[in-house]
């Protein structure tokens, strides 16, 4: 780790010992307010890139391993009162009754210290039997308090009670040795069950698979092919380019799950080398001739494209894998309907895009004959398509079919989306258009395992310990104190998720640490489920075009030096609201139509 980023990892740290030190709320457990911090923690680490992505990751799944902390409390005590109840059992047959006549006086007492001491009383001198009055004190405590605590102060009666009973025969040290293994050993079995927990995941592998099929794709020369035979259709104007790379853009986003390849590897250097060609360069300050304009319309049509396929852009499975963690699975989003959801609204803010980046940032150069001959020029060096090309755009159309449901709609057969990428990526390696070597080589798939399990498990382990209820309970507060619902919470939640990305460097971290919270908040404000998913996975990739640190893509095109910070910050913003109003106002009639809502 680089020496001035010690100070970030102190600030990080910091935050661990905040959540550590500082009494959790009544409705949640100790550990799920210390794993919040931790997972704070590491949202910070990647936003202010103490490590590599990757390094932070396994460092936060080595931490859930080592300490546990993601096994419930409740689950600790439960493991405990089993494990000590032999031991009081042997000490007293009798032992039931002292822990029933603990818990009652447990309860009587804690709503007599309270405000409802007149009532525990009346209970008290009722002639009810001692479980009849039991449970109506844990009835009273509850509504005044939260069933968690409830559960808790009745569990940790019951611990206390048992071991009470057996201490009367039984070393206090053996009883104290019997609680700490069974805590002991349920947390080591949770602990690294659950931090390994997201490296099963389906969707990650998904993603995986797709980067190592997409590199095929870059190896042919594939994309750089497509891009170059829609430049020499479209390539007489300059804005007929700038719809050369968004038709692009559109064409590779299926295969290409990582938007900075598309963008930054793939069309960036096209988009430079045709700027070159008609002598706008940043280094003789000659870059708004036609390049300023071209750089932003091949970074703005990035947003768009990685929000029309579920294989577009690393975080759009994740944001499948939470919307189904939200709704108990009721809501599980295919690529299929996520890709006809998305076309009507993409399609449509792709085609506005070049147009209002030409009002917003007009290229001094309108007639671009020279591109069209410069694009021919650069498909005859590459000459007639080559086999591994051909392999691969055979590969890349069967792809989009069976993941379109081609299968199931002709043959009766449903196929998962990531076993169809597997099937793609043997033949890719079957048909030898890639090595084992080469896979093995891909160290962009294999950090996205790595960071992307990491993540997705980290906010699984929120939801089962209770903090993303939590966290969205105070959202609905929000939401209720604004008078907000329907329509009006979907819009405000989902703007408000938007911009708070100007405090993120990575859409992956910000829909980890946001989007459930987000989501499961404006559910239960009313929001449609279906309807409130596609508005919301909209703004998780339109929230893209409005830094220069967004996404992977920005620093790649932006450190090319076409684009001035001023600019690119002013012509994001406007994308973002040209975008969020074009593509739900598109998809709320296309969504309708469909039946989302």
């Amino acid at each position: 780790m680089q020496k001035n980023k010690i100070p970030h990892l102190l600030f990080c740290l910091a935050i661990v010992v905040v959540f550590f030190v500082t009494p959790a709320p009544l409705s949640l457990e100790s550990n799920a307010w210390n794993f919040l911090g931790i997972f704070i923690a590491v949202i910070l680490a990647v936003i202010l890139q103490v490590m590599p992505l990757g390094a932070v990751c396994l460092i936060a799944i080595a931490v859930v391993a080592l300490s546990g902390i993601t096994t419930p409390n409740s689950a600790i005590r439960s493991a405990q009162i089993k494990a000590v109840t032999p031991l009081a059992k042997s000490a007293d047959p009798a032992y039931e009754s002292k822990v029933n006549e603990a818990i009652y006086q447990a309860f009587k007492e804690a709503l007599i210290a309270s405000d409802q001491k007149e009532k525990a009383l009346q209970i008290d001198a009722s002639s009810n039997t001692l479980a009849q009055k039991s449970s109506a004190l844990n009835a009273i405590y509850t509504e005044e308090n939260s069933k968690n605590r409830a559960q808790r102060l009745k569990d940790e009666t019951t611990i206390a009670a048992l071991s009470s009973v057996a201490m009367s025969v039984h070393p206090e040290q053996k009883v104290q040795e019997t609680l700490n293994n069974a805590k002991s050993k349920l947390k080591a079995s949770t602990g690294i069950k659950d931090a390994l927990s997201g490296f099963s995941n389906s969707l990650i592998w998904l993603i995986v698979v797709s980067i190592i099929v997409a590199r095929g794709v870059i190896k042919t020369g594939l994309g750089e092919r497509l891009s170059y035979y829609f430049i020499s259709i479209f390539g007489k104007k300059t804005i007929g380019i700038a719809y050369s790379i968004a038709l692009s853009e559109t064409v590779l986003a299926p295969v290409t799950p990582s938007n900075t390849a598309r963008a930054g590897a793939i069309i960036n250097p096209i988009v430079q080398a045709i700027a070159r060609t008609f002598k706008s360069t940043p280094e003789d300050g000659t870059q708004s001739k036609i390049g300023t304009y071209l750089s932003l319309v091949n970074y703005q049509a990035n947003p768009i494209s990685s929000a029309m396929f579920i294989t577009a852009t690393a975080p759009n499975p994740l944001v499948v894998d939470l919307v189904a963690k939200a709704t108990n699975l009721d809501i599980q989003i295919t690529w299929g309907q996520w890709a006809l959801g998305m076309l009507l609204p993409g399609l449509a803010a792709m085609a506005l895009m070049p147009l209002i980046v030409y009002f917003l940032s007009p290229p001094e150069i309108k007639e671009t004959p020279n591109a069209r001959e410069f694009a021919k020029s650069k498909l005859n060096e590459l000459g007639a398509m080559k086999r591994d090309e051909k392999i691969m755009l055979s590969v890349f159309a069967m792809l989009l079919l069976l993941w379109a449901d081609a299968a199931g709609l002709i043959f009766g057969i449903t196929l998962n989306a990531t076993t169809i990428a597997l099937l793609g990526l043997t033949l890719v390696l079957v048909s030898g258009v890639l090595s084992f070597s080469e896979i093995l080589a891909e160290k962009t798939a294999w950090n996205t395992l790595v960071w992307f399990s990491a993540l997705v498990m980290m906010a699984t382990m929120l939801g089962k310990l209770g903090v993303t209820a939590f966290l969205a309970q105070g959202l609905e507060n929000i939401g209720t104190h604004l008078g907000l619902g329907g329509f009006s919470i979907m819009i405000f939640l989902s703007v408000a998720f938007l911009y708070a990305h100007y405090f993120f460097a990575s859409t992956t971290a910000h829909i980890t640490a946001m989007f459930f919270v987000f989501y499961s908040a404006g559910l239960a404000l009313g929001a449609p489920p279906l309807l409130y998913a596609f508005i919301m996975l909209t703004a998780g990739n339109v929230m893209m075009t409005l830094t220069h640190y967004a996404t992977g893509t920005a620093p790649v095109i932006f450190g090319t030096g076409y684009v001035s910070l001023n600019k690119w910050w002013g012509v994001g913003f406007v994308m973002s609201v040209v975008n969020m109003i074009v593509m739900i106002s598109v998809g709320l009639i296309w969504w309708k139509i469909l039946g989302f809502y």
